[in-house]
C-alpha cells in the first residue's frame, strides 16, 4: 500500500512536470495590421480551418500594433518572441535589394506579383528570409492598389510639395515620395492616427483596409487614388518555431494558411468596393490625380528602383510583368 502510494505521489509529480496540451499549442501571431477588410477575412477563415484541423491548438491575436509597430514585429519574429506574423516590411528590412515588388507603379496586378514571388527572384527573397529574419513565408494574399489619403486636396506631381506625407519604414518609398516633392515623415503604423488628429502630418497611403480600420476617415478628408503600388500581405512563421513543428501540425497549418489566403484575394474585388462606398458615406471626397502624375513619378521612381535593386532586379521584374 504505501508502495503503491509512493508511485502514484511521484506520477502525480511527474504529470504536473510536464506542460499541458495547451501549453505547448499556444502561439501568438502579431501583426501592425488592423483586423478589418481583407486581413478581417484572412484571420476568420485561418482561426476557422485551425479550429477544424487542429483543435487543440491555440492562435492569440496581438493586432494593429498591440506588440509594437511593424520594424519592432519583424526584430521579435526573428528573436522568436512570437510565432507568427503579417506584414510587408520584411522584405524592406532583410532584402531590399532583391523585392521589386515594393517599386511605385512597377506591377500592375497581382498575378504579375505571383510570378514573380514564384520564379529565381522569389526562391533568393525566401533563401534572405530565412538567414537574415530567421523567418519563412507561408504565403500571401492580395490587398489591391495603395491610395493616399489627405487633409490638403492634391491632383498634381507640383501640388505635392505643400505636402507632408507620412510613410512606412520603406527606404525606397521615402526615397521616391522625396524625390516628387513632399515632405516625408517615417512614422511607425500604430502611430499615425495620432500624427494625423495632432497634424504632425497632412497626409499618409496605405491599402483600403487599414484606411478604414484605423478610422483614417475621422482626419483626413481626401481619398485619392494614386494607385501607386499593388499591395499583398505576407504571412510569416519564425524559423526554428516552423521546423520543430511536429509534421503532421505544421502540415495543418499551411493548409489553413493557403485556405485563408485564398479567401482574401478572392474577395478583394468586393470587398474594397464595400470599402470605399463606407469611406464615401463617412465623409470623403474621392480624387482622380492629374494625367501626369504617374508619368512624372516615374521619371523619379525608375532611379531610385535602380539604385536600390541588385543587378538583373528590375528586369526580372518586368519579364515577371510580361508573364516570361
Amino acid at each position: 500500500m504505501r508502495l503503491a502510494a509512493t508511485f502514484a505521489a511521484a506520477l502525480v509529480l511527474a504529470l504536473l512536470a510536464v506542460p499541458s496540451a495547451d501549453a505547448r499549442s499556444r502561439y501568438v501571431l502579431a501583426s501592425a495590421l488592423p483586423n478589418s477588410g481583407l486581413t478581417r477575412i484572412f484571420l476568420d477563415t485561418f482561426l476557422a480551418e485551425m479550429r477544424q484541423r487542429a483543435p487543440a491548438v491555440t492562435i492569440d491575436l496581438a493586432l494593429d500594433g498591440r506588440l509594437g509597430g511593424e520594424a519592432e514585429l519583424v526584430d521579435q519574429l526573428k528573436a522568436g518572441e512570437h510565432e507568427l506574423h503579417l506584414g510587408v516590411l520584411h522584405s524592406a528590412i532583410h532584402y531590399p535589394e532583391l523585392d521589386a515588388t515594393l517599386v511605385p507603379y512597377l506591377f500592375p496586378d497581382y498575378p504579375s506579383v505571383e510570378r514573380f514571388l514564384a520564379g529565381p527572384v522569389g526562391r533568393r527573397m525566401g533563401d534572405a528570409l530565412a538567414r537574415r529574419g530567421h523567418a519563412v513565408a507561408l504565403g500571401t494574399w492580395d490587398m489591391g492598389q495603395r491610395w493616399t489619403t489627405s487633409a490638403k486636396r492634391f491632383e498634381t506631381v507640383e501640388e505635392l510639395h505643400d505636402i507632408k506625407i507620412r510613410m512606412p519604414e520603406i527606404p525606397l518609398w521615402i526615397k521616391v515620395w522625396g524625390g516628387m516633392g513632399a515632405a516625408v515623415a517615417p512614422i511607425a503604423a500604430p502611430e499615425v492616427p495620432a500624427a494625423l488628429r495632432a497634424g504632425t502630418v497632412d497626409a499618409q497611403e496605405n491599402v483600403l483596409s487599414n484606411i478604414l480600420g484605423r478610422r483614417m476617415y475621422e482626419t483626413q478628408a481626401f481619398l485619392i487614388e494614386t494607385a501607386h503600388q499593388q499591395a499583398y500581405v505576407s504571412v510569416l512563421a519564425h524559423k526554428g518555431f516552423w521546423q520543430k513543428l511536429p509534421p503532421d501540425l505544421r502540415r495543418q497549418m499551411q493548409e489553413a494558411v493557403d485556405r485563408a489566403t485564398d479567401a482574401a484575394t478572392d474577395g478583394v474585388r468586393a470587398e474594397n468596393a464595400a470599402i470605399l462606398e463606407r469611406l464615401s458615406a463617412a465623409g470623403m471626397t474621392r480624387v482622380q490625380p492629374a494625367p501626369g502624375f504617374r508619368r512624372k513619378a516615374q521619371l523619379v521612381i525608375e532611379k531610385a528602383a535602380r539604385d536600390t535593386l541588385a543587378p538583373g532586379i528590375y528586369e526580372a521584374a518586368l519579364a515577371a510583368i510580361e508573364g516570361r
